[in-house]
C-alpha cells in the first residue's frame, strides 16, 4: 500500500550542515500520486554566500580611481594600535579581533591589500575571518591565510657522504604586500568587497598566529593587460636553475630534490645533487615560488620551461606567471601545463600555436609561477553542488526504508519520492556534461584520466537508475561507504588540490639562439650505466658504511628524516660534545634481536616499535636506563604510562620517542545545527545515539577500524575507566574476569550489541569526511590525515577529549593508549656513557622541538612530528587549540604493560571481544575462557625465562601497570 505524505521539507536546517557545510539545497517530500519533476525535488541553492554570487552583477559597480593608501595605521582608529620597530603598526594576536576603520570615497566595489608580518617563531600561516561593518559579506571571508615568507640559505649544505641535502628554509623577515584572496585560491585575482562612501570598519579575527599591519591599501580591482604579440630580436639566453637559485616561497615546503635524471641541471651519476622543484611539494592551489631574474638588455622574449607534470593525466596543471608582480598579460594568467610523465622542455605559445611573447625591462626582475585551479572553479562548485544534493537523497532514503533493508522487501521508491528517477539522471547527465567540458582541454584525447572519478560516478549512478527496484537495498551506494558516488566525488576534489609541477629549469629567450633539447638516447643509456654501476659501492646511511670509532646509532625511518637528524647531531651533539655518530637506516627493526645475537648489533636504535624493547630486554640485551645518571630529568618530560610496556622487574630499557594520541573527532557543524553539545562521557555517546542512527548517521569507536584482532587500543580503554586492571600486583594471573574489568568489557560490546555503533568500519576517513559519521574516536594518523587530505570540510571539525566514565568522585577518567616509537640502548655497547648521552639529547626537549620545527617546515604540514616529549610537543607548529587537546589528553594514557604472556592476553580479550560481538556468545563465558588461555600462556613464559620452575614460583614479576584505581 502506498504510503502518503503531507508535502514537507525534509531536510531542515538543522540537517543542511551535515549534507555540506550547511550549505544544502533541501529535498521536499510530495505525495506518491504527485507528478513532480526533478526541478520541484531540489529547492533553489541556498548557497548564496559564496563569492561567486556575491560579486554577480556588479560589475558596474567597480571602483575605478586611485588607489587609496594609508600609510600611517594611527589613523585607523584601531584599539591594537602598536609600534615595531620603531613604527606603528596594528597587532592582532591570536584569538584577537582588531577592527580598522577606513574612509573611502563612493560607495563601490574595493579589493583591499595589507602590508603585513607575522611576528614570532610560529611557521604555521595565519588564519582569521573578516567582517565589514559586522557582517562577512561572503563565504570566503570566514577563512582568509596569510601566509611566511620563506627564503633559503646561500649556501646548500652537504652531508657527511657529500651529497646536497635540502637545506633548512629561513623567515623572510621583510614587510610583505597581500590582498584578500580566497584561502583555496580557487579564484587568481584579489576578492571584492563593497564598501560605504565614508567611513567602514573592517573587523580581523585571528584564529591561528598574529598579524603585524604596517599599511592598508584599498583599490579597485587588478586589470590584465589583453595580449599584443611583441617583436623578438636578439641572442639573449637567460636561463635559471629552479632549484638553486628559488629566491622566495609563500610555503617552506615548497623545496628542491635531486634525481638521477640526465635531462636536469646539474646532475651526477654517484652524488645527489639539487636539481628541480619537487612535485610533491609545489602542488597545492596559491604556492608560489619567486626567482630574481638579470636581464642585461630590455625588450621582448620567449620563455621555455624544462618540467613535468604527472599529477594529472591527460589534463593541464594551470599556473600564473607574474613579471615584477603584474600580468604582462592575459595568456600567462592560469596558463596550462600539459601532462608530461618525464621532463622535456616546452616552450610557452599563444592562442594561434606561436611562440608567446614577454617583456623584460632592464636589470632584476621578480619572475613568479603560482599554481592556480581558478579556470576549474565552475567545474568545483558543481560537484560540490552534485555532493550536496546525492546526500540529500541518501538521507531521505535511510527516513523512508531505515539504515538497513531485508533484501527481500520489494520497495519501490518513486512511489514515495515521485521523480527520483528523473533526478538521479539529471544528476548522471550533469556529471557527464561536465566530463565532456573537462575533455576540452586535452582535445586530442577521448579520455580525461583526472576526471575518472566523474565517470565512475555517473556510471554508478546510471546502474541505480536501471535497477530502479534495487535503489532501497543500494541506496549506501549514493552517500555512505567507500565506493559510494559521493565518495568518488569527494576523492576528486581532493585530487584536483594536487597540481604537482617538476621545474628543472626556466630561460627567457631570443630569436637567433639555440635553445636546450632533452638528451638523447645514448645520453640517457650512459647516464643510466654509470648510475648501476654506482649502486655497487658503499651506499649512504647503510650499516657497511660507518666508522667503529664513531657511536652506531640504527634509525628506524625514512632518508628525509635521517638527513635532518645526521645535520642535527653534527650542528649540537657532535659540537659540543666531540662525540661523532654515525646513524644508519633500518632495513628491518626485526632484525635487532638477530643483530644482537651476531655481536653486530648498533650502540644505540631509534624509533622502533615500542612493543619491541620488551621482546629484546626481556633477554637481557639492552642496558637498563633507569639506572643510569639523569634518568629521572629525562623520564619527567614523558606522561607515566607511555614507559610502562619497556619496564621489566622494575628496570626501563626504552625512552618514548613518539606518541600516537588518542582524541574524539567531530564534525563542529553537524553537532551544532543537531543541538547536540560535546559528549563528555560514554553515557552521553549512548544517548546522542538514537538521533544519530534517526538521521542515518552513527558513532565510530576503534575497535570498528580494526579489521581481524581488536588491539589494545581499542579493547583497554573502557576496562580502564570502568577502574579494571589486566593484572594484579604480579603478572601471575591475570585481572581479567574482575568486576571492574568485566564491566569495561560489558559497556564496550554493548555499544555494538545493544547500540548498534557499526562494528566495521573500513575508512572512518571516508565517512567523517561525508557527514555519515560525524564523531568518533581515533589516532594521530587519522588526525594528520583529516588535517591534511580532507580541504572540503576544512575548518568545520575539530577534537576533543574522547568520553570517559565517571567514577565515584564525580571526575571523568579517560584512560587511553599512546605508545608508538621508542628508543633503545643495546647492553654490549662499548661507549655506555657516550651512548646515554646521545639518547638524552635526543630526548630533550629543545632538540625535539628544533627536529619538528625542521622536519614541518622543510617537507609540509603533513610531516607532523607526534614527539612524545610532552614539554617539547607544546612548542610544536600545530594549531595551538588542538595541541591543548592532545597534551590534556596525555595527561590520561596508560600503555598496557608487556610481560610474559601479554601477547595472548591482547589477542584473547579480542577473540572475547568477537565472539560476543559477532557469535553473541555469553560475556562472562567468553571472558572466563579468555582468562584460563592468559594464564596458561603465562605460566609458560614464567617458565621459560626463569621465574617459574615446575609450577612453582621462584621470582614474582611485578605488574609495571599504572595503578589505575588510586
Amino acid at each position: 500500500m502506498k504510503r502518503r505524505r503531507d508535502s514537507r521539507v525534509i531536510i531542515s536546517s538543522v540537517l543542511m550542515v551535515w549534507l555540506g557545510l550547511g550549505l544544502l539545497q533541501p529535498i521536499h517530500h510530495v505525495e506518491a500520486e504527485g507528478d513532480a519533476s526533478a526541478e520541484s525535488l531540489i529547492t533553489e541553492d541556498v548557497r548564496e554566500g559564496r563569492y561567486s554570487r556575491y560579486i554577480e552583477g556588479t560589475e558596474s559597480e567597480h571602483y575605478s580611481g586611485a588607489p587609496i593608501i594609508i600609510d600611517d595605521v594611527s589613523a585607523l582608529n584601531s584599539e591594537q594600535q602598536d609600534t615595531y620597530e620603531g613604527e606603528p603598526v596594528i597587532f592582532i594576536d591570536q584569538d584577537q579581533t582588531g577592527t580598522l576603520t577606513v574612509d573611502v570615497p563612493e560607495t563601490a566595489y574595493y579589493i583591499i591589500g595589507f602590508e603585513y608580518k607575522i611576528k614570532g617563531e610560529n611557521v604555521l600561516p595565519t588564519q582569521l575571518s573578516m567582517t565589514v561593518n559586522g557582517e562577512t559579506p561572503f563565504y570566503e571571508m570566514q577563512n582568509l591565510i596569510f601566509e611566511h615568507g620563506w627564503k633559503n640559505p646561500e649556501e646548500i649544505p652537504l652531508d657527511k657522504y657529500g651529497n646536497e641535502i635540502i637545506p633548512q628554509p629561513m623567515k623572510y623577515e621583510d614587510w610583505q604586500m597581500k590582498y584578500v584572496i580566497d584561502s583555496s585560491y580557487r579564484t587568481s585575482l584579489p576578492l571584492m568587497v563593497k564598501l560605504e562612501r565614508g567611513n567602514n570598519d573592517l573587523a580581523l579575527t585571528i584564529s591561528e598566529g598574529n598579524l603585524l599591519i604596517k599599511s592598508v591599501e584599498i583599490s579597485s580591482q587588478i586589470e590584465v593587460p589583453s595580449y599584443e604579440r611583441g617583436t623578438v630580436t636578439g641572442d639573449a639566453f637567460i636561463e635559471v636553475e629552479a632549484a638553486n637559485e628559488l629566491d622566495l616561497r609563500n610555503n617552506s615546503a615548497i623545496r628542491a630534490n635531486s634525481s638521477y635524471n640526465v635531462n636536469l641541471i646539474p646532475y651526477s651519476s654517484d652524488k645527489r645533487v639539487l636539481n628541480h622543484i619537487d612535485p610533491d611539494s609545489f602542488k597545492t592551489p596559491g604556492d608560489t615560488i619567486h626567482y630574481k631574474v638579470e636581464v642585461e638588455e630590455a625588450g621582448f622574449y620567449h620563455l621555455g620551461l624544462n618540467y613535468q607534470q604527472d599529477a594529472k593525466a591527460d589534463f593541464p596543471v594551470f599556473m600564473n606567471i607574474q613579471i615584477n608582480g603584474e600580468f604582462p598579460h592575459e595568456l600567462l594568467k592560469d596558463y596550462p601545463f600539459f601532462y608530461q610523465n618525464n621532463y622535456q622542455h616546452v616552450s610557452l605559445v599563444d592562442d594561434a600555436d606561436e611562440l608567446l611573447t614577454v617583456y623584460l625591462e632592464e636589470g632584476v626582475n621578480d619572475v613568479s609561477f603560482q599554481i592556480s585551479i581558478a579556470p576549474i572553479k565552475s567545474a568545483l562548485e558543481e560537484i560540490e553542488k552534485l555532493t550536496r544534493e546525492i546526500q540529500a537523497l541518501s538521507l531521505e532514503l535511510t527516513n523512508l526504508v531505515g539504515p538497513d533493508v531485508d533484501r527481500f522487501r520489494d520497495i519501490d521508491v518513486n512511489d514515495y519520492i515521485p521523480g527520483v528517477f528523473e533526478l538521479m539522471t539529471d544528476w548522471a547527465d550533469r556529471m557527464n556534461n561536465l566530463y565532456e567540458e573537462m575533455k576540452s582541454y586535452n582535445p586530442s584525447s577521448g579520455e580525461v584520466g583526472a576526471f575518472s572519478g566523474l565517470r565512475v560516478a555517473e556510471e554508478q549512478l546510471r546502474s541505480l537508475i536501471a535497477n530502479p527496484r534495487e535503489l532501497a537495498q543500494r541506496k549506501g551506494e549514493l552517500a555512505t561507504g567507500t565506493n559510494s558516488v559521493t565518495a568518488y566525488l569527494g576523492n576528486l576534489m581532493q585530487e584536483m588540490n594536487n597540481n604537482g609541477m617538476g621545474i628543472d629549469r626556466f630561460y627567457f629567450y631570443q630569436e637567433d639562439v639555440e635553445i636546450p633539447q632533452s638528451a638523447s638516447w645514448f645520453e640517457k643509456t650512459w647516464g643510466s650505466i654509470k648510475r648501476f654501476v654506482n649502486t655497487f659501492g658503499e651506499q649512504d646511511y647503510d650499516v657497511s658504511n660507518t666508522d667503529d670509532e664513531n657511536l652506531q646509532v640504527w634509525v628506524n625511518r625514512p632518508r628525509q628524516y635521517v638527513e635532518i637528524m645526521q645535520r642535527l647531531i653534527d650542528e649540537t651533539f657532535t659540537s659540543e660534545t666531540g662525540v661523532k655518530v654515525d646513524l644508519s637506516m633500518m632495513p628491518d627493526q626485526n632484525k635487532l634481536i638477530l643483530a644482537n645475537a651476531a655481536g653486530e648489533a648498533p650502540d644505540v636504535a631509534l624509533g622502533v616499535n615500542y612493543a619491541l624493547p620488551f621482546e629484546i630486554g626481556i633477554r637481557g640485551a639492552l642496558e637498563d636506563l633507569s639506572q643510569l645518571e639523569g634518568y629521572e630529568d629525562v623520564a619527567s618530560d614523558f606522561a607515566p604510562g607511555m614507559l610502562v610496556p619497556a619496564t621489566i622487574q622494575g628496570g626501563v630499557y626504552a625512552l618514548p620517542d613518539t606518541m600516537n594520541f588518542w582524541v574524539m573527532f567531530y564534525r563542529e557543524d553537524i553537532l551544532s545545527e543537531m543541538g547536540l553539545p560535546i559528549p563528555n562521557t560514554i553515557s552521553d555517546v549512548r544517548s546522542y545515539l538514537p538521533e544519530l542512527q534517526r538521521l542515518g548517521m552513527n558513532f565510530f569507536y576503534p575497535t570498528a577500524g580494526m579489521p581481524g584482532m581488536k588491539i589494545f587500543a581499542g579493547t583497554m580503554p573502557l576496562i580502564y575507566q570502568s577502574g579494571g586492571q589486566l593484572y594484579g600486583e604480579t603478572i601471575h594471573k591475570t585481572e581479567l574476569n574482575s568486576n571492574q574489568a568485566i564491566e569495561g568489557v560489558r559497556l564496550l560490546t554493548e555499544m555494538f550489541t545493544i547500540y548498534n555503533v557499526p562494528y566495521d568500519v573500513p575508512s572512518f576517513y571516508q565517512q567523517f569526511r561525508d557527514g555519515s559519521i560525524p564523531i568518533g574516536i581515533s589516532d594521530y594518523y587519522m588526525y594528520n590525515l583529516i588535517l591534511n587530505a580532507a580541504p572540503e570540510i576544512k575548518n568545520v571539525w575539530d577534537i576533543a577529549l574522547i568520553p570517559g566514565i565517571e567514577n565515584e568522585s564525580g571526575d571523568i577518567e579517560r584512560w587511553s593508549t599512546g605508545g608508538a616509537e621508542s628508543n633503545i640502548m643495546f647492553k654490549d655497547t662499548g661507549k655506555i656513557d657516550d651512548a646515554w648521552a646521545f639518547m638524552k639529547w635526543w630526548a630533550n626537549a629543545d632538540t625535539q622541538v628544533a627536529f619538528g620545527n625542521t622536519l614541518q617546515t622543510t617537507y609540509g604540514p603533513e610531516y607532523m612530528w607526534n614527539t612524545a616529549n610532552l614539554s617539547a610537543y607544546q612548542e610544536l607548529p600545530w594549531k595551538h587549540d588542538h595541541k591543548q587537546v592532545i597534551l590534556d589528553q596525555a595527561e590520561w594514557i596508560a600503555e598496557v604493560p608487556r610481560v610474559p604472556g601479554s601477547y595472548l592476553l591482547e589477542r584473547e580479550l579480542s577473540n572475547a571481544y568477537n565472539a560476543i560481538v559477532l557469535d553473541g556468545e555469553n560475556l562472562r563465558t567468553a571472558i572466563d575462557l579468555a582468562s584460563k588461555r592468559v594464564n596458561r600462556e603465562t605460566e609458560r613464559k614464567l617458565e621459560e625465562f626463569g621465574f617459574m620452575v615446575d609450577g612453582v614460583i621462584v621470582e614474582p614479576y611485578p605488574n609495571p601497570e599504572l595503578s589505575i584505581r588510586d
